[in-house]
């Protein structure tokens, strides 16, 4: 572990080290037996000289029992560490519930999902009627949700979580039509959806309001390329472009998110994954076309969950958090 790191405007994502912090296997003979539990990952990010820390509530307290979040959200205050919350699901009732507590623990940021879909695949919606109607939906529920938001100074960040384009998180903002609902950029999951990032980082900045720093690397496969992890700065993803963007944004938190331990399919070859993101102007994927063509065919992309090895998880997880940090170090003295 790095220790007495100068401070960087950069905090740590919980989902980024999910072995680490018990959540990846979870409730399986593969679980990690020494998780970091909600104080040491404080203690973690704060060694590591970050700013701020993302996580769910139920990470720091499963009953999310009052006593154990304040306490949380004081030890974070103390290590000098700003909050964001990962919420729950767009349902109406379960922000109502959660949006007070969020306020309590001092968070001006809940960050939330549309869908589980992953690798752009929007088959189990129902395609891309099935999506339209999901977003529909989605966006009603927000204009239910934004009053308390808005009562709470509390903006509500959508996350790309390879499902949603660029043009899908625009026009639901627009629908909204409220400052306190913006985006949740995902660096990486772009190009789940055959998306540059950089390009979709300009498309949606006007709504951004948080940052998942996500990195992938490339490879080639008889349907498309396969995503897998890396180090932050180690992949695909042009941070000094995106940091530059980032600048003018000087309130929006960035924060590390290494990529899940599974690696993510996209079947750009395949007709079904077109018909569920609809069509689009072939000038729209050239950037993303150009780095598939220079994609890497041998590459050993599994990671050790993927291979069995979950005994060495904790240190590789954490070697490669302490290499995100360091390559984001160097991003900042280049923009």
């Amino acid at each position: 572990m790095v220790n007495n790191q100068p401070r960087i405007p950069i905090g740590l994502c919980l989902y980024g080290i999910a072995y680490s912090t018990g959540l990846m296997g979870n409730g399986t003979p593969r679980a990690n037996p020494a998780p970091i539990h909600p104080p040491q990952f404080l203690e973690l990010a704060a060694s590591l000289g970050l700013s701020s820390v993302e996580t769910h509530l139920g990470y720091i307290s499963p009953q999310e029992e009052e006593a154990a979040l304040l306490s949380f959200r004081d030890q974070a205050q103390a290590l000098g560490l700003k909050l964001v919350v990962a919420g729950p699901k767009i349902d109406v009732d379960a922000f109502r519930q959660h949006l007070p507590i969020a306020a309590k623990m001092g968070a001006k940021t809940v960050r939330c999902v549309i869908s589980s879909l992953l690798c752009g695949d929007r088959r189990p919606m129902g395609g891309l009627a099935g999506w339209k109607r999901h977003l529909d939906e989605t966006a009603q529920k927000l204009k239910a949700i934004v009053p308390q938001a808005e009562d709470l100074g509390i903006r509500i960040g959508v996350e790309n979580h390879q499902d949603a384009t660029s043009a899908d998180l625009i026009w639901l903002c627009e629908e909204v039509g409220s400052p306190n609902v913006g985006v949740v950029l995902d660096t990486g999951n772009p190009l789940a959806v055959a998306e540059d990032p950089v390009e979709f980082a300009e498309r949606i900045l006007p709504y951004l309001v948080h940052v998942h720093l996500k990195d992938y690397r490339m490879a080639n496969t008889e349907s498309g390329y396969r995503l897998f992890h890396c180090a932050i700065g180690a992949g695909v993803v042009d941070f000094t472009a995106l940091f530059r963007l980032f600048d003018t944004k000087p309130d929006v938190l960035r924060h590390i998110e290494m990529a899940a331990l599974g690696e993510r399919h996209i079947r750009i070859l395949e007709e079904q994954y077109w018909e569920g993101l609809g069509g689009r102007s072939i000038t729209e994927e050239l950037p993303v076309l150009r780095r598939w063509r220079t994609c890497e065919t041998d590459a050993q992309w599994q990671t050790p969950w993927e291979t069995g090895d979950e005994k060495i998880l904790p240190t590789w997880e954490i070697e490669r958090l302490n290499e995100s940090v360091e390559r984001m170090r160097q991003v900042l003295t280049q923009v």
